[in-house]
């Protein structure tokens, strides 16, 4: 329902392009190799929106996969990880570390994929390569949503009842799943790049 919503509102680039295929209209081979990758980027978007929004059966006490988990989940595959590390290690740090409003768990998310993609494995190792990755997601992130931090993109204080209330009423399946939808497109850039 929502996850419609969300796909229907969102502008998309390849919507302002033209067709490039050929004289019958079917794609040539590089435009269905583009348009193939295109829809896995889309079936990760929504995986994750998936992750993110479904409530839990004893929902209040169990609660959606957040961000950090959520964006995790759906790069998984593209990690290579085969182990329940993921979701685990976004779980104290999605929701702005815990709910207090720090860092988003879109921009935690991807700098976890990139530090198991393309992270150190001995100190004397650069970690540059895996920074300048971060670097430009994080330019990337304030970009377009101007903050990185949970509070100031929500204004909601999600450490109260009344704030938690707001922001699943208002905000966690509107503009949190557009940040989602950021997290996992610019992911899968980075990681396939």
């Amino acid at each position: 329902m929502f996850a419609r919503y969300l796909r229907e509102s969102e502008k998309k680039e390849h919507d302002s392009e033209p067709h490039q295929g050929t004289k019958f209209g079917f794609p040539n081979a590089k435009e269905g190799k583009k348009l193939s990758e295109q829809k896995r980027v889309e079936d990760s978007q929504e995986k994750a929106v998936r992750y993110f929004c479904d409530r839990p059966s004893n929902f209040p006490t169990g609660r959606p996969f957040n961000c950090c988990e959520s964006v995790l989940l759906a790069l998984k595959d593209y990690l290579g990880v085969e182990s329940d590390f993921i979701p685990k290690i976004g779980t104290g740090i999605g929701a702005g570390v815990s709910l207090n409003g720090l860092l988003c768990g879109c921009i935690s998310s991807v700098a976890i994929a990139i530090g198991i993609k393309y992270g150190r494995t001995n100190p004397e190792e650069s970690p540059q390569p895996a920074w300048s990755k971060v670097d430009k997601y994080v330019a990337e992130f304030k970009d377009r949503f101007v903050y990185v931090n949970c509070g100031q993109l929500t204004s909601l204080d999600l450490k109260t009842k009344e704030g938690l209330k707001e922001y699943y009423t208002r905000v966690h399946d509107y503009a949190c799943a557009g940040r989602i939808r950021f997290a996992v497109k610019k992911g899968l850039e980075i990681l396939q790049g």
